[in-house]
């Protein structure tokens, strides 16, 4: 590349109007191009990037082309900064569309939402990582060509001050992109996974996307999204719903504390009979489950339950029944009808059978007020 210096006025007046026009075809094609780059999606974030960087590039452009006609002497500074706009745009076109290669050539393919997606393993992510080295590189390259530092100190002070800033802050980022490696390596933590965090509040979240330093979650029972470091991932204790440990499907559990039968004669068939009505109950959600269709629970697993405890004022039973399979999904409504709405069609169920067969699911009183 030939350095700047050495361009006439014309010279300089055509580069203009070339790298002026390419930046008008990036801007109004920045759209599109960031649907293709997300497989038909928008991505608000990505767009406001590129065309943040399309106006910068308009500004000091028309700031050295003013600058250019008031002053013979100008040397083009606000040009080649434009000139490095570009460069950084087209290497994060180029890293793009190279990472869509991969993901399909070493990715891994998988069905969400009825349709083919391919998203990061651990391979894609390793020749990713490389291409983003090769990149960085060689538009570093080309930035120090038209800056015109042509001398080796001038090169290499510029490469040092670029390894420097990496390594005193390898701190922040090198941990995460490290952890980000060891969720794709063990294949337990996929896109579209179901997952839930063993401590604090239990919420489902299903996991949108595992980039670089982070971990993007969708949270089921808010709908929101939820941004968490890669290295706080791996420390956490995660409960992933979407790998069962057999073809039942999840298994869910309902207390219900029961008191204790009126005892007239505290004889074995009054014990029967209570539990007979408690049988019949329960044998009756499970019927009506089966049956609503909007209750998604393993048809083919019948409902359980027992004696769980029997405490001082009441018996404690266990209602255990097993979902279907989680689908394959990022609709946090989907998974909201498997892990939330079902247990309260559940719970509803249980309340109208005890009434139906005289059990009584209240809190016993155990302090009477005088």
């Amino acid at each position: 590349m030939v350095s700047l210096e050495f361009l006439g006025l014309s010279e300089y007046t055509s580069l203009h109007v070339t790298v002026f026009v390419l930046n008008i075809l990036l801007f109004a094609f920045s759209s599109t191009i960031v649907k293709f780059l997300n497989s038909g999606q928008e991505n608000s974030k990505q767009l406001s990037l590129f065309r943040s960087l399309n106006l910068a590039f308009f500004f000091f452009h028309i700031l050295d082309w003013t600058m250019l006609y008031l002053n013979k002497n100008y040397e083009n500074y606000f040009f080649k900064m434009g000139l490095s706009i570009v460069l950084i745009y087209t290497g994060i076109i180029f890293y793009s569309i190279a990472t869509l290669y991969t993901k399909v050539k070493f990715g891994v393919s998988k069905e969400v939402d009825e349709t083919k997606i391919y998203y990061d393993s651990y391979s894609s992510r390793m020749v990713n990582i490389l291409l983003l080295v090769v990149i960085s590189l060689m538009v570093l390259m080309y930035i120090i060509k038209i800056w015109g530092f042509t001398s080796l100190l001038e090169t290499t002070g510029l490469f040092g001050l670029t390894v420097a800033f990496l390594a005193l802050t390898n701190s922040i980022w090198a941990p995460d992109l490290y952890y980000g490696m060891v969720i794709l390596n063990s294949n337990m933590l996929e896109d579209g996974d179901v997952i839930s965090f063993s401590h604090g509040e239990k919420h489902p979240y299903i996991i949108s996307k595992v980039t670089f330093i982070y971990t993007i979650l969708l949270d089921v029972t808010n709908n929101h999204r939820i941004m968490i470091r890669n290295a706080k991932m791996v420390d956490a204790t995660i409960n992933n719903l979407s790998k069962k440990a057999s073809l039942e499907g999840l298994r869910h559990h309902h207390t219900f504390k029961i008191g204790y039968p009126k005892h007239v004669e505290h004889t074995e068939d009054e014990y029967i009979e209570f539990k007979s009505r408690v049988d019949k109950m329960f044998t009756y959600v499970q019927e009506e489950a089966f049956k609503d269709e909007n209750i998604l629970v393993n048809n083919n697993v019948p409902f359980s339950w027992y004696v769980n405890e029997t405490g001082d004022y009441a018996i404690e039973f266990t209602l255990t029944y097993h979902l279907e399979s989680l689908p394959e999904t990022r609709s946090t409504k989907r998974i909201r009808a498997y892990l939330l709405a079902t247990p309260r069609f559940i719970n509803e169920l249980s309340l109208r059978s005890s009434y139906k067969y005289g059990v009584d699911l209240s809190t016993p009183i155990i302090h009477q007020s005088v």
